[in-house]
This record gives structure tokens, sequence and C-alpha cells, in this order.
């Protein structure tokens, strides 16, 4: 028997599960082709004999700055999600949760997908605290947290270019998606609309079994507009850890010797951290490089030098995500359950 009889002969739901993971293989090949055709193109403009130059020049001290910044962005990033889970009740510490984010972000640098990391964070979090629905709302809410963040430091620094670089139209746009997300953030709190959506899309769409939960999960980051405070503490948390990252870029480049006004890291960095966020590429790469090339060399910053910056960064980041390996050598406790919290409903 061949392998098409075989098929043929295969149950439907077992045709559909090779059908999903066909497509997902597929998804990944683009993308990965995506990141290697950027690549291609970025380092084709790159001088790599100034390139390695600008690197020997490194000043070691700015560097150890640059990382010192990546480690209180990783401290205040545990920060913001320790709030949102105290505010439904856990009392998870903030080291086992410092441990789970270092964990997640070392298997995200492994695994393919952009979510890899939030999905074993989600893992380690589930049996830490013993609530699936927690660890999935909370992580949600978290990462809508810094979607907005960008979104609003995107808005601001299109707003401060203009028409600065002959771009056409950017400050409407720009005031556009901000009333967008405004009127959006509106909307999750008007209850009639929120019960529209449950009649008319979540009712629907939960009658599968694999997306059931999806409902209760929805509903649990909804309760979340009883704690305003939390919400707005975790919001300005994030902020804060996205102006952190813009300062990461701007002591590396320093540290090369490379002379352009902060202002410009303020406004091109959160766009291009946008950029990346699009799931168009493997974990960001090409489009990070080739859009860090592209936009500082709107300020007169040789395409080597942007590539250098965008580059270095990527490895000091690289080095401290890897942290999170050495601690799942060692430290095994992130995927241990804690006794303390055995008492919470599992959902």
């Amino acid at each position: 028997m061949d392998l098409g009889q075989q098929y043929c002969l295969m149950p439907s739901k077992g045709r559909a599960t090779i059908a999903t993971m066909t497509k997902a293989g597929i998804k990944q090949l683009l993308k990965f082709g995506v990141s290697l055709l950027l690549l291609f193109f970025t380092l084709r403009l790159i001088d790599w004999r100034g390139s390695l130059e600008l690197a020997g020049r490194a000043n070691l001290g700015l560097m150890a700055a640059a990382v010192g910044l990546l480690l209180v962005e990783r401290i205040l990033s545990t920060t913001k999600w320790l709030l949102l889970l105290r505010a439904k009740g856990s009392r998870i510490t903030f080291w086992r949760l410092l441990v789970i984010n270092y964990v997640g972000g070392f298997w995200g640098l492994i695994l393919p997908s952009s979510v890899s990391a939030d999905i074993v964070r989600g893992y380690y979090l589930a049996k830490s605290t013993a609530n699936v629905s927690l660890a999935v709302t909370s992580m949600l809410v978290d990462r809508l947290m810094g979607a907005l963040s960008l979104v609003l430091l995107g808005c601001i620094s299109a707003w401060m270019v203009g028409d600065t670089f002959g771009l056409l139209h950017v400050r409407l746009i720009a005031a556009g998606v901000a009333a967008a997300c405004v009127l959006g953030i509106a909307f999750l709190y008007h209850d009639g609309f929120i019960r529209w959506v449950d009649r008319r899309i979540i009712r629907h769409v939960a009658r599968w079994k694999v997306i059931r939960p999806v409902r209760q999960w929805i509903a649990s980051c909804f309760e979340y507009r009883q704690y305003p405070n939390t919400l707005a503490a975790s919001f300005l948390l994030t902020v804060f850890v996205q102006m952190i990252r813009v300062m990461v870029f701007y002591a590396v480049a320093v540290s090369f010797g490379i002379r352009v006004p902060v202002t410009y890291y303020f406004i091109f960095v959160p766009l291009i951290m946008l950029l990346i966020m699009l799931p168009i590429s493997i974990n960001g790469i090409g489009v990070r490089e080739g859009s860090f090339v592209a936009f500082f060399a709107m300020v007169g910053v040789p395409s080597s030098q942007a590539f250098i910056i965008s580059f270095a960064v990527s490895v000091l980041t690289t080095l401290m995500t890897a942290v999170g390996g050495i601690i799942y050598m060692f430290d095994k406790s992130a995927a241990k359950p804690m006794a303390i919290n055995s008492e919470q409903p599992k959902h």
C-alpha cells in the first residue's frame, strides 16, 4: 500500500492533523525565507571592514552599561507581570517568576516560533500556580500592555517625525492609529459590546471542543477591568521598559563612537520594534537589521554603523537570554508546583 492509499484510509481527524502540521511547516519555511532574503539584501550594503574596525573600538564600560540596562529591563518585565498575577490572588514569588521568565526566554531562542517563549513561560507558570487560566490570561494582558505601549511610543515618534523625511500624512496616520486604540479600549470597557461579541462570536466558536477554554480565558481577561490601578501601574512599567530598550541601543551606539542625537533613537526604535512584531520572519531576524539600517540611513548613519549597532544589541540580548539555559540546568524549581498555591482552583 503506497502513502497516498494510507492517507485516504486514515481517519478524518488524522488527516486534519497532518494538514494542520503541513500548513504550519510551510508557514515557518516562508518566514525563514523572508528572514534570509532580508538578511541577504541588508548584508550586501555592509562595509565589513568598517564594521570590524568599529567593533574593535567598542567602549567596554558602555557595553557593560547596556548589559545592566538589559538586566533592569528583565527585572521590570517580571515586576509588571507579577502585578497582574498578584491582582488575581497568586502568591508566586518574584524570584520564581524571574526564573520562569529567563527559562522561557532561553527556549524562545531555540524554538522557531515567535511565541515559543510565551508558551514555555505559560507552561511553567501553570505548573507553579496550578492555575492554567491565570497563566494564560496574565500573559495575554501583559502582551496587550506591551503592544499598546509600543503603539503609543510609535505614534509619538511618528508625530515627532512628521514630514521631516518626506513621508506623507505621517501625523494623520499616527493620530488615526492612536484614536483607533483609544476607541478599542473604550469598547473593551463597554459591557454591551462585550455581551454582543460573546453572543455573536465567542459562543459559536466555543462549540468546538478545542476552543472551548478560550471563552473562559477571555472572561478571565476581562476581570482585570476590576483592577484599574494595577492595569495603570503595569502599563506605566511597560512604557518604562520600552524606553529602557531604546536606551540599550543608544548606549551600544555611543560605545562604538557613533554620535546620533538620542531623540532619533526614541523616534526609530519603537517603530522598528513594531515591525519586528509582524509575523513575517523568524523571531524578527532580517526585519530588525534591515529596518535599523533603513531608518538610520535617513539621519546619515552609514549602513555598516547601523548594522553593527543592531547586531551588537542582538548579541547582548541573546547572551542575557541564554542565562535562562544555565538556570534551567541547575534550578529545576520552575517546573515544580508550589505547595503554597496548591489551594488555588484549577481551571
